[in-house]
């Protein structure tokens, strides 16, 4: 192989590897964001503990208010994106846990919204509450907690 075509190559394969590099880091630069009602006063989460919150385990804030979880269809794309981008385990395993809790009387599933619009308002308009929309989706005033707790 002649210098020319060594030069190609190497050029295009620095050209494949970056894009290779970009599409896997654009997930986690776009990870769904966590949205808060200001009445739960939390401004940080670790990634253990959001798991336990939506996985129904942690039922109250530390200022002792009932968390209310809402989520959006379990088939819905960006739920499956939260679901392993922010608590790190799969949607079945979470739709398992949820459905052990209901079938043994253990627990309740949490509050399924139908849009990110909606699941804005709900946030918004319940005591307690936690939910989640798209990194770029605009949620006015409502206490977001972004990816560094992750």
């Amino acid at each position: 192989m002649d210098r020319a075509n060594s030069g190609f190559f190497r050029r295009r394969f620095r050209t494949l590897a970056l894009a290779a590099l970009l599409s896997f880091a654009q997930p986690l630069l776009s990870a769904p964001k966590v949205i808060l009602n200001d009445d739960a006063d939390i401004t940080r989460l670790d990634s253990a503990s959001l798991t336990q919150i939506f996985a129904m385990q942690i039922r109250k804030w530390p200022n002792g208010l009932a968390i209310q979880v809402f989520t959006l269809p379990s088939e819905n794309e960006l739920h499956r994106e939260f679901v392993v981008n922010r608590l790190h385990i799969q949607a079945h395993q979470l739709d398992r846990i949820w459905n052990r809790m209901l079938f043994t009387g253990t627990g309740k599933a949490p509050a399924v919204v139908k849009s990110q619009a909606e699941m804005v308002e709900m946030i918004r308009s319940t005591p307690g509450a936690i939910g989640y929309t798209a990194a770029d989706y605009p949620t006015g005033n409502i206490v977001t907690l972004g990816d560094k707790e992750q």
